[in-house]
């Protein structure tokens, strides 16, 4: 018979799914590659659920819209939250919240995203003995010899900082768009598949002042990214580190709409937008279950409609 401690320790404090860059955009070329891709998703996340039962929220770090018109957070709205009820979402913001509507226009602006979703860039919440935490994504910056340059403010840091502080008793998971230096790589630096942390605008400039809190706060357990549309195979997809007297484990979720340099591309012969798919094309998003003394990843194909692997840290 198991046993009162036993039973306790097989029931996950928080189950929790995690969505990579959706890239939703209001243009009907787009729509029509875009629009199946997703449905494919939401419909095997939703017999997940029946099945499994149905997490606690989801969660997406940043690139929810393909640039930051108006019409596109519209879009990415009714689809993501329709499709997720009765499941609770939380967004946060990615580099691409900030793109022009078109070529050469002005950059939009953090105040649209939090109009758009009612969220500041950095916000907390709690569930039972876990505390969360969504980090901005800056606007890119520039240094005097053009090189790109991500920054988390001064204000970002200090509520990274004082968050950890508030929440020191409860198991931390951390949300942020853009990886810190030197966590997920490329699947083939030769032949360049992939974006990754080691390249200028895909790492975080300043990641050594993130793992500095992060090592003052032995709680502070799982940096969740996204951004790099990282292929299956990816080096490093999770990948756990010591700082500190603790250990943190870094997962980059990948991207359900497409991975490594393909995607959407434009044909000239043709003259229509065509979908390019990535060898091998995995829609993956994340189960994540925190117990009181390990992680559970676990990554789903939405195409396969089949468990891809599964890590405990």
């Amino acid at each position: 018979m198991e046993s009162i401690s036993q039973a306790r320790s097989a029931t996950p404090l928080l189950s929790f799914w995690v969505i990579g860059d959706m890239h939703y955009y209001e243009n009907e070329p787009w729509k029509k590659l875009h629009l199946p891709r997703m449905e494919q998703m939401f419909h095997d996340l939703q017999s997940i659920w029946r099945e499994e039962g149905y997490p606690a929220f989801c969660v997406s770090p940043g690139d929810l819209i393909e640039n930051g018109a108006p019409a596109n957070y519209a879009l990415a709205k009714r689809e993501i939250l329709s499709n997720l009820d009765p499941v609770p979402f939380y967004p946060g913001i990615g580099n691409h919240e900030y793109f022009p509507t078109e070529q050469g226009g002005a950059w939009h602006t953090a105040e649209e995203y939090s109009a758009a979703w009612g969220r500041p860039l950095c916000y907390a919440w709690t569930v039972g003995d876990v505390a969360c935490i969504m980090l901005e994504q800056p606007q890119e910056q520039w240094t005097v010899d053009g090189m790109p340059l991500i920054l988390l403010s001064p204000e970002a840091l200090a509520f990274l900082d004082t968050t950890l502080i508030e929440h020191a008793n409860r198991t931390a998971i951390i949300f942020a768009h853009c990886p810190l230096y030197n966590t997920v790589l490329d699947r083939d630096p030769e032949r360049n598949l992939d974006d990754d942390s080691l390249a200028p605008n895909f790492f975080v400039s300043n990641s050594e002042e993130v793992r500095t809190i992060l090592a003052r706060h032995h709680k502070a357990a799982l940096y969740i990214t996204g951004h790099t549309h990282s292929g299956w195979g990816s080096p490093r997809l999770v990948f756990t580190e010591s700082l500190g007297a603790h250990a943190i484990t870094h997962l980059n979720v990948m991207s359900p709409w497409y991975t490594g340099f393909t995607g959407p591309k434009y044909n000239q012969e043709h003259q229509e937008l065509e979908f390019l798919r990535d060898t091998p094309d995995v829609q993956a998003t994340f189960s994540i279950q925190i117990y009181s003394h390990k992680i559970r990843i676990r990554a789903r194909d939405h195409q396969a409609q089949s468990w891809l692997a599964e890590w405990e840290v």
